[in-house]
């Protein structure tokens, strides 16, 4: 059914914006217009919008489309750099790493939007083409300023090449005019205008997985792990860009992949039931303060206790060997490496999985005990030797300690951890054996339970207590599929709740088995962060954490100007006690050839001594400062690779007027921070001999 056209007929009371008569008596060429895609976006679950996809991505939908009309059939076309799937027959869009209800997407040229919106919708596809050929015929015949009725009721009104205008009954009531007026909505052709990105690079060159906290949302804007992520990795595209340019020009680097890691849901599903729980004993007063209070700060509770504690680990681990497994199907010629990041709780879960995965280099394989089955912790219901132990958990160094007492494994079951102190095992060592025989019994007894022999410790309620403190949940700890290059703990309560464990230190020979690096980095402000430092080295508390550089190049100006007034000021205190100093030796040296009684000499050596221990300690305050920031290698433990491990962010210069009122900011700044990106990039690409441009 072809529009039907009438002369220019509109009610007068009907507000349209004002037309500019540029345009007449000029001629205007036809072009074919550009056809692009645009799927649907979720905004806050209530709210959504038509976004454009990249360019590569919209050329690979289009070629596909067309090609569909000579050979019809299913094609699915990977986008956004592979995260998801696009039916172009069934016009759906869906994810592939997370669950997520697939939307639509659409195939655009015309677009349509009221005069106080900032966002174009665009018209179905039958509607555009058909605008499209009524605008062919209007330019070809020159059949301006006419109304045409379209067969679901628009009335497009064209009144040049450049001025179209839907007169149809889309647009609100405009409360600034007579009742009853409407604004038309005004009508665009072709997507210049939209910020359309040229699309992600294909070769990915690192894969990060990020864990969130505590709840179900991951800021103040309450967004999920999903949004977040999403934009924490266009701020990794953004600093490759204007910091790594040469390396981008000369294809030296790709991208780095970023996937985020959900536990929240898992835990207050149907499986656990721990709402339905929940539920009955909430008071109804406050119901939104409890439902938060439930939904978030109880996460805390719950990692504390051994039956959800050890659902949290489970659903991380499953997710991290799931999204992995992902990941490599459909990045096959990937090369590179996995690091892990985790904020606040989030950090907490991946630092204790971390600790309780086994050093097994894979290394050769010596008799059948150690082979495949030796990596999952055990491979039947016998006994390994002493020696099949101490090789699985390289403790060949330690083994002439367990000859020497002439253990047996048996004897290493009922071994306690003051009993391995006192033969003189590290820590690191003294946590890697007791975690390995903890696994090992507990995997023995769901064995046994599956051969209908004992039921299993499903419900384990034992703890793993230091010398104080509520101890850490015995757990079983999964295994991952992949050895993390590096973990990023952001804003983490990490060294609180091992000190809450009872551990007072984890010492110099603590790491995480299968994870060389560690970086700890927190803001000044965020009142959940802890140092790890000072728990590695006591002393380590008078040494303050690496300051991360701004990613401008520069320390910021105000923080730039408190050290500078902090040097000023200790040269003036310098110089006022040497001119003290100085004078008191004149007025000594000319009153030295008379006779002074004994008190007058004693006091005025006390005074020479005063300043000079005065004088002295400022002297060293400054010497200490100074060899402090020219020379800030200090090695710490093996924790990461006996680099620095605490690096705390620059506050804003807003923030750092009244450090109270951003405190609760601070814990999500982490998510949108150009220098967090920039540490991790550069700590990535490090790895791979490629450094930012000076």
């Amino acid at each position: 059914m072809k529009p039907t056209a009438s002369p220019v007929d509109v009610d007068p009371t009907t507000t349209a914006p004002e037309v500019s008569d540029a345009v007449d008596g000029i001629s205007h060429t036809y072009q074919p217009v550009v056809w692009h895609w645009f799927f649907l976006k979720e905004i806050d679950k209530t709210k959504r919008i038509w976004k454009p996809f990249s360019m590569l991505d919209s050329v690979a939908l289009d070629d596909t489309f067309q090609l569909r009309k000579i050979a019809p059939e299913d094609a699915i076309v990977m986008t956004d750099g592979g995260r998801y799937d696009v039916d172009v027959s069934r016009r759906l869009r869906t994810a592939i790493y997370w669950e997520e209800t697939p939307l639509s997407v659409r195939r655009c040229s015309w677009f349509f939007k009221g005069s106080l919106e900032t966002r174009y919708t665009p018209y179905d596809e039958d509607m555009a083409e058909k605008l499209e050929e009524e605008y062919h015929n209007s330019l070809l015949h020159s059949l301006w300023r006419r109304v045409l009725e379209f067969p679901l009721g628009n009335k497009i009104m064209f009144q040049n090449p450049n001025v179209l205008l839907d007169f149809s009954n889309y647009g609100p009531v405009d409360d600034w005019t007579q009742e009853g007026q409407i604004r038309p909505l005004i009508v665009k052709r072709g997507i210049d205008g939209f910020d359309i990105s040229d699309g992600e690079k294909t070769v990915i060159d690192h894969l990060i997985f990020l864990v969130h906290g505590i709840g179900s949302v991951c800021d103040l804007r309450f967004r999920s792990v999903v949004e977040v992520v999403d934009d924490f990795r266009i701020l990794s595209f953004q600093m490759l860009e204007t910091h790594f340019p040469t390396a981008v020009a000369e294809q030296r680097v790709g991208r780095v992949e970023f996937l985020p890691v959900s536990w929240h849901a898992p835990l207050h599903g149907d499986d656990t039931g721990i709402d339905k729980r929940l539920q009955p004993i909430t008071l109804p007063s406050i119901p939104k303060l409890r439902h938060f209070a439930n939904d978030t700060i109880l996460d805390v509770l719950f990692y504390t206790s051994p039956v959800y504690c050890e659902t949290i680990i489970s659903t991380v681990a499953h997710e991290l060997n799931r999204l992995y497994k992902i990941f490599l199907q459909r990045n096959p010629t990937f090369q590179g490496q996995v690091s892990l990041g985790g904020h606040s709780l989030g950090s907490l879960i991946l630092f204790d999985l971390l600790a309780h995965q086994p050093l097994i280099p894979n290394p050769e394989p010596v008799d059948d005990v150690l082979s495949e089955d030796a990596v999952s912790y055990v491979s039947d219901l016998n006994d390994p030797t002493v020696e099949e132990v101490c090789q699985v958990l390289q403790l060949g160094d330690h083994l002439a300690k367990f000859q020497r007492e002439q253990f047996t494994f048996g004897d290493l079951l009922l071994l306690s951890e003051e009993d391995l102190a006192s033969l003189g095992l590290p820590m690191g060592p003294r946590k890697r054996l007791l975690t390995y025989l903890r696994d090992l019994e507990i995997r023995r007894a769901k064995l046994k339970q599956e051969d209908g022999n004992i039921p299993a410790h499903d419900s384990t309620v034992s703890y793993t207590i230091g010398l104080a403190g509520t101890g850490q949940p015995s757990i079983s700890y999964p295994l991952l599929d992949f050895h993390p290059a590096a973990f990023y703990a952001l804003g983490s309560p990490t060294a609180m709740f091992v000190t809450v464990r009872g551990i007072d230190c984890l010492g110099e020979d603590f790491v995480l088995p299968t994870c060389p690096k560690f970086y700890n980095i927190f803001h000044p402000y965020d009142p959940i962060a802890y140092r790890i430092e000072t728990l590695i080295d006591v002393n380590m508390v008078n040494v303050p954490p690496v300051i991360i550089p701004h990613h401008k190049g520069r320390k910021r100006m105000h923080i730039e100007l408190r050290e500078t007034m902090a040097r000023l000021s200790a040269d003036i205190k310098e110089r006022f006690f040497g001119s003290v100093r100085s004078t008191w030796s004149t007025v000594q040296n000319f009153t030295s050839f008379r006779s002074m009684p004994q008190s007058d000499g004693l006091d005025v050596q006390c005074l020479q001594e005063d300043l000079d221990t005065s004088t002295n300690s400022d002297d060293s305050a400054v010497a200490e400062k100074t060899t402090t920031e020219a020379d800030p290698v200090i090695r710490i433990g093996k924790l990461n690779g006996g680099c620095r491990i605490d690096y705390v962010l620059q506050e804003a210069p807003l923030e750092s007027f009244n450090e109270y009122l951003f405190a609760l900011t601070s814990h999500v700044v982490y998510w949108e921070s150009e220098d967090t990106m920039l540490m991790m990039l550069r700590e990535t690409y490090a790895g791979m001999d490629t450094y930012p441009d000076k």
